[in-house]
């Protein structure tokens, strides 16, 4: 099936989906009338099919109608959601899941025999600079990896992973933005702190931290060789350095995505029990 012949069905229309939504869309990829959603609050649904331009339904008749169903719903919210789509036929759809936390086999236990992707995009993707890791059931064909592929190039990056890696790429591309946000505020406040003005400051640190990830995508060096590149002995990025390296700063970085990754293995451990009993 080409990609323009796809129906796809959004079950939860909140933020991360209409990101997707209009990533799609300005790609051109499936046309409006070929996509559906489903949301619980009547005022967001008439807000969201004026702003969109695409319609509202039902899950039963979304699961009819779709080639392909996105769950982009909260994790707690999606047991109900699940058995009741259990109770419709299914044949010849894929689902595809953005949810953190929500393994696979979760979703296989309920769905039998059903194509289950796991994708985790990032809020990045609302800039075509997304990075979207994906994990694939046991059901999944070619023709469904094409799908996703396409789909989630118009907004990025993509990388494959088996599962037992998801959670990590939660914390990394998922839950990073979040931090790597935090670090831009901080470079901006110092400047700040200096006299400069806020605006000039958050935009010198977003651009920095811009053209320092495409310079390593691009140039395809390593950050050791470029931070080489950039420091002089006794220079100004040198003193910078030692301090770097004598507060550990790597390290207790890379403390807090291990705390995103803790949390998404504990959500997936919490609702993986709810699933057995």
């Amino acid at each position: 099936m080409k990609m323009n012949e796809y129906h796809v069905g959004f079950v939860g229309f909140g933020h991360m989906a209409q990101i997707l939504f209009r990533s799609v869309d300005l790609a051109k990829l499936i046309p409006r009338s070929q996509i559906l959603f489903t949301r619980r609050d009547p005022h967001k649904i008439r807000q969201s099919e004026e702003e969109y331009g695409i319609t509202a339904t039902s899950l039963k008749t979304l699961s009819e109608k779709s080639d392909v169903i996105l769950l982009c719903v909260r994790p707690a919210q999606v047991d109900p959601i699940l058995h009741e789509l259990a109770s419709f036929d299914l044949h010849g759809k894929v689902v595809i899941s953005i949810l953190a936390g929500v393994q696979i086999p979760v979703f296989e236990k309920i769905l039998i025999n059903r194509p289950i992707i796991r994708a985790m995009p990032n809020i990045l993707s609302a800039v075509t600079m997304g990075m979207t890791t994906l994990a694939y059931g046991a059901h999944v064909q070619a023709e469904h990896r094409s799908f996703v592929h396409q789909f989630f190039q118009s907004m990025g990056e993509i990388a494959e992973l088996p599962e037992k890696l998801m959670d990590l790429a939660t914390a990394l591309a998922g839950s990073g933005p979040a931090y790597i946000f935090a670090l831009i505020e901080a470079v901006a406040r110092f400047g700040v702190k200096g006299g400069m003005d806020y605006g000039i400051a958050l935009k010198m640190a977003a651009q920095t931290f811009c053209g320092a990830g495409k310079m390593l995508l691009e140039k395809g060096d390593l950050p050791e060789t470029l931070i080489q590149q950039i420091s002089t002995p006794n220079g100004v990025t040198e003193a910078g350095n030692r301090l770097f390296a004598a507060l550990e700063i790597g390290k207790r970085f890379q403390a807090v995505f291990e705390a995103a990754a803790k949390r998404a293995q504990e959500m997936a451990l919490v609702i993986g029990s709810d699933e057995g009993k």
